[in-house]
């Protein structure tokens, strides 16, 4: 009696088993699955270029479904192999994320860069690649004018102690030729005498001290 209500409920049980199961399979199947969307970054200013001797700020737009765990820039200088990283640092309430790249770092002719996000289920993006990063290069023709060492057009630097007194000397000069023309004109136009007159003139001047 006993082994026959046992065999019973073994086959009660197994039959409810496997018609149960199907659908407790089904009701699994249809639960939402785990994040399954890898995080967004965009790049809204990309600078091409940075003056030497200058640190250089990068800063992406990430944004994800669920959350971001983590952004990260890997950088190097061009033509170099290894990859150095830096954690960027997620700026309050923003969805923007940026990093500082010292002027120490940035060595010619540039450096070059890729992004890498992670969100919370560890899905993760790139933007740009190790392969195929993107640049930023040393702006020569950036540099700040040296005004200490500039050079004046040569019509505009000042003028030398020897070179004011050969310009006062010349002045003077000049000025006794003038006087001289002058003199011979108004002698050679008085009266009718036709016995040449002749003049003496002397000009003494002095050169002006500086």
């Amino acid at each position: 009696m006993l082994k026959r209500i046992l065999k019973t409920g073994i086959i009660i049980f197994v039959c409810n088993t496997l018609i149960y199961t199907p659908l407790l399979r089904a009701e699994q199947l249809s639960l939402p699955s785990g994040d399954l969307v890898a995080p967004e970054i965009t790049q809204e200013i990309y600078e091409q270029s940075v003056p030497p001797d200058s640190d250089h700020e990068i800063q992406v737009k990430v944004t994800d479904d669920v959350g971001i765990k983590q952004v990260t820039l890997y950088y190097r200088v061009i033509g170099k192999t290894e990859y150095k990283r830096s954690t960027m640092q997620k700026v309050e309430k923003t969805d923007y994320y940026k990093v500082t790249v010292g002027a120490d770092e940035i060595k010619p002719p540039g450096i070059e860069y890729y992004v890498q996000a992670v969100d919370l289920a560890g899905n993760s993006l790139l933007h740009g690649y190790s392969f195929s990063p993107l640049s930023v290069k040393i702006d020569a023709a950036a540099t700040q004018p040296d005004l200490a060492g500039s050079t004046l057009p040569a019509a505009l630097e000042p003028k030398t102690d020897e070179e004011k007194k050969g310009v006062s000397k010349w002045v003077w000069i000049g000025l006794g030729a003038l006087a001289v023309g002058a003199l011979a004109l108004s002698g050679g136009s008085s009266g009718g005498d036709s016995t040449p007159s002749t003049a003496t003139l002397s000009v003494s001047a002095t050169e002006p001290t500086n």
